[in-house]
């Protein structure tokens, strides 16, 4: 397989980089790759031994990564990321996908590095379903209630802090899925959170948050390509900023449940319509399955959504203050102690 070996000093998969680095490209299949050594270098992470058997660790004193090759999930700082592309193992060399160094590594690893012309200020909050449309169901309630009570939570933490709020529904009514991105168009300094609930065969577990799939890239949850995936979207243009926030806010809501790792069903990707054509970074939180008993009953709790809310805010916040650099930091001092504990 050709090996193409190219000198980059600033631009590097459409992000612009501090210093010259000299990296390596291969391609495997449709996706071309670079080496886990340029990885390391680059943003000064730890060695490694290089084992398609073996758990890989790095750490560069500010952020961990732990994955193992072959594998489309990577652990940052211990929370689950799923990849784009898996991290693939060839002759005894580990390399991950030029997708993932550009629409994950990159954005997490140096969010003051995202190129933006705008101040991020407000947040369009999308509470899922409404009206006829009921999504999920469990015994004790629906989604379409849970999801407007959440956002009505999260947009009076919000106003609390001085950030503009817009709803795309404040009562139970249907809003169909294109008149919640035209809303969301006609506020560009703004970002976008969809509130929903979720529902499986078998009950489901866990916490799930979705970000648009880069161009060219799968959905998580397909498992392979399809020809629409090449087709370019407009959420693509805000791709660093989608996987930033979806990071900032997904980092929070695991903290609710420290005791069980499975809640972290991960960071995904997916082509959902309110992501896809819509200009603003934007992210679909999936805040519990409806679908599993014990969760149904949580969820069915106030104090419950009151905290996923809470840590919601926490994660805009966290995503303004990394932005937007010259807003102070006392804005999320409020809900640095969020882990009350349910």
């Amino acid at each position: 397989m050709p090996l193409i070996r190219i000198l980059l000093l600033f631009l590097f998969f459409g992000l612009s980089f501090l210093r010259a680095q000299q990296w390596h490209l291969a391609s495997f299949g449709k996706s071309q790759y670079v080496p886990l050594e340029d990885f390391c270098h680059f943003y000064n992470f730890s060695s490694f031994d290089s084992s398609p058997t073996q758990d890989i660790h790095l750490s560069n004193g500010f952020t961990t990564l732990d994955f193992k090759p072959n594998t489309s999930v990577v652990y940052i700082d211990g929370v689950r990321h799923w990849l784009s592309f898996p991290i693939v193992e060839r002759s005894g060399e580990i390399w991950i996908s030029r997708t993932d160094l550009s629409c994950l590594f990159e954005p997490i690893l140096r969010p003051r590095m995202i190129q933006t012309e705008r101040v991020y200020r407000g947040v369009v909050i999308d509470p899922g379903h409404g009206g006829s449309d009921k999504g999920a169901v469990s015994r004790k309630g629906t989604e379409k209630n849970y999801a407007l009570d959440t956002a009505r939570r999260l947009a009076a933490l919000l106003k609390a802090k001085e950030i503009p709020v817009v709803m795309t529904r404040n009562e139970d009514v249907f809003v169909p899925l294109e008149e919640r991105v035209r809303i969301a168009s006609f506020y560009p300094d703004y970002i976008f959170v969809s509130i929903h609930y979720n529902q499986a065969y078998g009950g489901g577990h866990g916490l799930e948050t979705y970000a648009l799939s880069p161009h060219g890239s799968p959905s998580t949850n397909s498992g392979r390509l399809y020809r629409t995936d090449y087709i370019p979207s407009l959420g693509n243009r805000t791709d660093p900023l989608n996987i930033l926030l979806a990071h900032d806010i997904h980092c929070q809501i695991i903290r609710l449940h420290p005791g069980d790792s499975d809640m972290d069903r991960g960071l995904k990707r997916a082509r959902f319509k309110v992501l896809r054509e819509n200009m603003l970074p934007s992210v679909l939180v999936e805040g519990g399955f409806l679908s599993n008993s014990i969760e149904s009953s949580l969820v069915d709790h106030s104090v419950y959504r009151q905290k996923l809310a809470e840590a919601i805010a926490r994660g805009i916040l966290t995503f303004f203050e990394q932005v937007n650099p010259h807003r102070k930091r006392a804005e999320k001092k409020a809900f640095a102690s969020g882990d009350s504990g349910l």
